[in-house]
C-alpha cells in the first residue's frame, strides 16, 4: 500500500471516528475533508469544492424547501387526520395507515419532514384513543425510511449515490430505477412493523396522554424561592407533605445540600430541587408557590400550558447548556425539565447540556408555542395537532407535490424538477423566502460536499480500486452471491455505526471497483449500496428520523435494538435475494 493510499484511508477513518464519537459538527468535518484532499494536491481545488455544485446536492437542498412548504401548509397533517379518523382506534389499523401514508409521502418528500409532521398527529390520535405513542413513533420512523428506498428522491442517500456516479462519469440513477427492489423491501418492512415490530415496543404515555394513566412521565426541575413566597420559613418535610412532588432538596451552587427535611426551613433565594409529574410541577411553578417577581417565570394555568420540545437532529442547541439556549428570551418559553432516554436528568438544570434525542419540558403561552413551531431548532410535540400554519394553501401544496411527482415520472431531470417545485412553493405563498432559506439544512450540504471531495480523492489516488480489489478477492472467489451479500451486510453494519450519507458516498466507489474486479454488473452493487445505506433500524442515532422520535417516545437504546436488528437482517436477506431479479449478475 502506497503512502498516498494510507493518507486517504486515514483521512476517511478520522472523519468516521469524529462522526461516531460526535466530536465535531458536520460542517467542520465537511470543510476538513475538502481541505484534507485539496491542500496536499490529491485533487485540484476546483474539483474539491465541486460538490457544492453537484446536481445531487442541489436537488437535496431544493427538496428541503418543497418538504417545508408541504409541512407549513398542514397538508400532510390534514390528510393524516381525515384518514386516521376512519381507523376506529384499533392499534393495528392505526399503525398500518400511519406507516403506509408515511412511506408513500417519504418516497417524494424528505423523510425527516414527514416524521416532524406526523409526530403531533400521532399525539392527538393517542390522546383520543388511549393508544401509546411509543407503540407508533418507531413504526413511523421505520416506515419513512422504508418509503425512501423506492425512488431516487426518496432519501438523500439515493441522491448521493447518483451524485457519485455522476462524478465518476457514470450514468446517474434514474427516478424509478431502484423502485422494483425498493418496493419489495418497503412492503416487507411495513408488514414486519405492523405485525411483529410494534408488539416488541414498550407502552410509554406522552405528556398529553397522562390523564387517567398510572404510568406517568416524571421530570426533575428546580424553582427559586422568591422574597414573597409563602414557602419561606416552612420545612421541606411540610412542603413535601402538602404536594405530590417528591425528593425535594436545597441546591447550593453545584451540589445538593444533605439536610434534615423535618428541620430545614426554606429561605428567600433557596433553589428547591424536586421530582414530580407535570401537574405537580405546575403547582410549584405557579405564583402562589414560588412568589417569583419575574412574571415570565411563573406558571399561569389560565393562559399557559406545558408541552414537550424534541431537539431536531441538526439543531444548534445540541451540545449547549440549557441556560444558553435563550428559549425564554427568544420564544417566551421556560424550561423546567429535561428527559434523556426516558429518564429525567439530575443536576442543576441550567448547566445541563442538551444532547441529540433529548426532550425538553417547557411551559409558555400560545404565543410561545407558535414561535417555537416556526423554529427549525425544535419540534413541538404537545399542543400542535390542531394548529395548521396556512391551511388555505394546503390544496396548492398538494398540487405542487403532485406536479413534482409528474415531472419526475415524465423524465424531467430531478434537479430541475426539484428547483421548479421549490420555486413554486415560495411563489405560491406556502412559505416565505426566509422560511425557505431556514428549511435548507446547510450543515448537511457542507458535509455532503466534503464527502464527495473525499470520494473523488479515493478515485484519483486509486484507493477505491485497492479496496474494491480486496473485497472482490476475499468474497468474489466464493461467487457473486457472496460478494453481493458481503457488500450489502457490510454497508448495513457501517450505516448503523456512522452517517448513512457518509457510508453511501464512501462505499459507492468501492462497489464500482469491486464490480470491475469481479466482472459483474456495477449497477447491481451500486444500488445494493444505496439500499443498504438506508438500512438503519437498530441504532437510534444511525438515522435522523430514529433520533427524532427517540426522545418523544421515551425510548431506550434497547428498544431500537430489539425491534430494528431483526428488521436489518430481514431486509438484508430480502435485498440480497431480490436485487439480482432486477439487475442480473
Amino acid at each position: 500500500m502506497e503512502p498516498v493510499h494510507v493518507y486517504v484511508l486515514a483521512l476517511a477513518a478520522l472523519a468516521t471516528l469524529l462522526l461516531a464519537l460526535e466530536k465535531a459538527p458536520l460542517t467542520v468535518v465537511g470543510v476538513g475533508l475538502i481541505v484534507g484532499v485539496a491542500a496536499p494536491g490529491l485533487v485540484p481545488s476546483s474539483a474539491a469544492v465541486a460538490g457544492f455544485g453537484n446536481r445531487a446536492v442541489v436537488t437535496v437542498a431544493a427538496l428541503y424547501v418543497v418538504g417545508e412548504g408541504f409541512l407549513r401548509t398542514g397538508a400532510a397533517s390534514l390528510l393524516a387526520r381525515r384518514i386516521l379518523n376512519r381507523t376506529g382506534g384499533n392499534e393495528t389499523a392505526v399503525t398500518l395507515v400511519i406507516c403506509a401514508m408515511a412511506a408513500t409521502i417519504s418516497a417524494f418528500v424528505n423523510n425527516v419532514l414527514v416524521v416532524v409532521t406526523f409526530m403531533p398527529v400521532i399525539t392527538s390520535i393517542c390522546r383520543e384513543t388511549g393508544l401509546y405513542p411509543s407503540r407508533l413513533l418507531i413504526p413511523l420512523s421505520y416506515a419513512s425510511i422504508a418509503g425512501g428506498l423506492t425512488t431516487l428522491v426518496g432519501t438523500s442517500t439515493n441522491l448521493l449515490v447518483s451524485g457519485v456516479l455522476d462524478e465518476f462519469g457514470r450514468e446517474p440513477l434514474s427516478m424509478f430505477e431502484m423502485s422494483g427492489p425498493g418496493l419489495i423491501l418497503a412492503g416487507s418492512a411495513l408488514l414486519y412493523i405492523a405485525l411483529v415490530g410494534r408488539r416488541l415496543l414498550p407502552r410509554i404515555p406522552s405528556l398529553a396522554t397522562q390523564a387517567g394513566t398510572t404510568e406517568i412521565r416524571e421530570y426533575v426541575t428546580e424553582i427559586t424561592v422568591g422574597p414573597k413566597s409563602p414557602l419561606i420559613g416552612r420545612s421541606l418535610d411540610e412542603i413535601g407533605r402538602e404536594g405530590d412532588a417528591v425528593q425535594m432538596a436545597i441546591r447550593e451552587e453545584t451540589t445538593i445540600r444533605p439536610k434534615n427535611f423535618a428541620e430545614t426551613q426554606v429561605e428567600p433565594g433557596d433553589i428547591l430541587v424536586l421530582r414530580g409529574r407535570v401537574q405537580e410541577l405546575a403547582s410549584l411553578h405557579s405564583t402562589r408557590s414560588s412568589g417569583a417577581e419575574d412574571e415570565t417565570e411563573r406558571y399561569d394555568p389560565s393562559s399557559m400550558s406545558f408541552y414537550e420540545l424534541a431537539i431536531t437532529p441538526e439543531s444548534s442547541a445540541v451540545g449547549r447548556r440549557i441556560s444558553k439556549l435563550g428559549l425564554k428570551r427568544r420564544h417566551g418559553a421556560v424550561v423546567v425539565g429535561l428527559l434523556r432516554a426516558g429518564r429525567h436528568l439530575r443536576g442543576r438544570l441550567g448547566e445541563l447540556h442538551v444532547g441529540q434525542g433529548d426532550l425538553l419540558l417547557v411551559f409558555g403561552n400560545q404565543k410561545s408555542r407558535d414561535s417555537l413551531r416556526n423554529s427549525t431548532e425544535y419540534s413541538v410535540i404537545e399542543g400542535v395537532d390542531e394548529k395548521i400554519y396556512r391551511q388555505d394553501k394546503a390544496p396548492f401544496a398538494f398540487a405542487t407535490v403532485a406536479g413534482l411527482i409528474a415531472m419526475f415520472a415524465s423524465g424531467v431531470e430531478p434537479v430541475i424538477a426539484a428547483l421548479i417545485g421549490a420555486l413554486t412553493m415560495v411563489l405560491g405563498g406556502c412559505l416565505t423566502v426566509r422560511q425557505a432559506q431556514s428549511a435548507v439544512n446547510w450543515s448537511i450540504l457542507v458535509f455532503i460536499a466534503g464527502t464527495l471531495a473525499l470520494s473523488r480523492a479515493l478515485q484519483s489516488t486509486g484507493a477505491d480500486r485497492l479496496l474494491g480489489q480486496l473485497l472482490a478477492d476475499s468474497l468474489g472467489g466464493a461467487g457473486p452471491w457472496f460478494l453481493l451479500a458481503g457488500l450489502y451486510f457490510g454497508t448495513i453494519l457501517l450505516t448503523e455505526l456512522l452517517s448513512n450519507n457518509a457510508v453511501a458516498v464512501l462505499m459507492t466507489p468501492v462497489a464500482l471497483a469491486a464490480a470491475e474486479a469481479a466482472g459483474i454488473d456495477e449497477r447491481l452493487l451500486v444500488i445494493a449500496v444505496a439500499l443498504a445505506a438506508s438500512n438503519s433500524f437498530a441504532n437510534p442515532v444511525g438515522y435522523k428520523t430514529n433520533l427524532l422520535v427517540f426522545g418523544p417516545g421515551g425510548y431506550r437504546f434497547r428498544d431500537f435494538l430489539k425491534t430494528g436488528l431483526a428488521l436489518d437482517l430481514l431486509l438484508g436477506v430480502i435485498g440480497v435475494a431480490s436485487l439480482p431479479l432486477f439487475f442480473p449478475f
